[in-house]
C-alpha cells in the first residue's frame, strides 16, 4: 500500500514538472508582451503631454506675436525627457499634420527613424496652432516585434493663439 502510494506521488511530482516546462514559457512570452504594451502607453503618454505643452507654449502671447517655430522645438525639447523622447528632432514636410496612419510611400516624411521622434507644427489655421509629435515605436520581445514590427504613435494638441 505505502508502495502505490509512493509511486503515485511521483508521477503527479513529474505531471507538475511537465505542465511547468509547458506553461512557463507561454507566460514569460506574456509577461514581455504585457511589458511592451505598458512601454506603448508610456511613450503615448509622453508623446501626448509633449505635444500639449508645445501647442500652449506656441499659441501663448509673445510681445505682439506668437513664439517662432525654434522657440516651440526648444521648449518642447527642454520639457522632454532624455530617456522616453531622446532624439526630439523637427521635420519639415508639407502638409505639417501627419497623416492618421502614417502609410504608404507619401508618409515617409512622417516617419522618424527607430527610437527617435518628429514635431510638426501647423500654423495654417488663422486662430490655432497644433503640435505633433510621432514615435517611433519598436516592441523589446521577439514575438510581439514579429507581429507590430514598427509602430508609429502619433500624438497631437491643438490650441487658440492669443495673438
Amino acid at each position: 500500500m505505502l508502495r502505490t502510494l509512493r509511486r503515485v506521488t511521483e508521477r503527479r511530482a513529474g505531471q507538475a514538472l511537465v505542465e511547468f516546462a509547458v506553461v512557463i514559457p507561454v507566460f514569460f512570452l506574456l509577461m514581455l508582451g504585457i511589458l511592451d504594451l505598458g512601454r506603448i502607453g508610456l511613450y503615448f503618454v509622453a508623446a501626448s503631454d509633449l505635444a500639449r505643452s508645445g501647442a500652449r507654449y506656441a499659441a501663448n502671447y509673445d510681445n505682439g506675436g506668437g513664439f517662432t517655430d525654434a522657440q516651440v522645438v526648444a521648449y518642447v525639447k527642454q520639457q522632454a525627457d532624455g530617456l522616453t523622447m531622446a532624439n526630439l528632432t523637427q521635420a519639415s514636410c508639407t502638409p505639417a499634420t501627419p497623416p492618421n496612419p502614417i502609410t504608404g510611400a507619401t508618409a515617409s516624411c512622417y516617419k522618424p527613424p527607430a527610437g527617435s521622434s518628429y514635431i510638426f507644427i501647423d500654423r495654417t489655421s488663422a486662430t490655432g496652432v497644433k503640435v505633433s509629435i510621432v514615435y517611433t515605436f519598436e516592441a523589446t520581445t521577439p514575438m510581439v516585434r514579429a507581429f507590430f514590427q514598427t509602430y508609429y504613435l502619433e500624438a497631437s494638441a491643438t490650441m487658440v493663439t492669443e495673438y
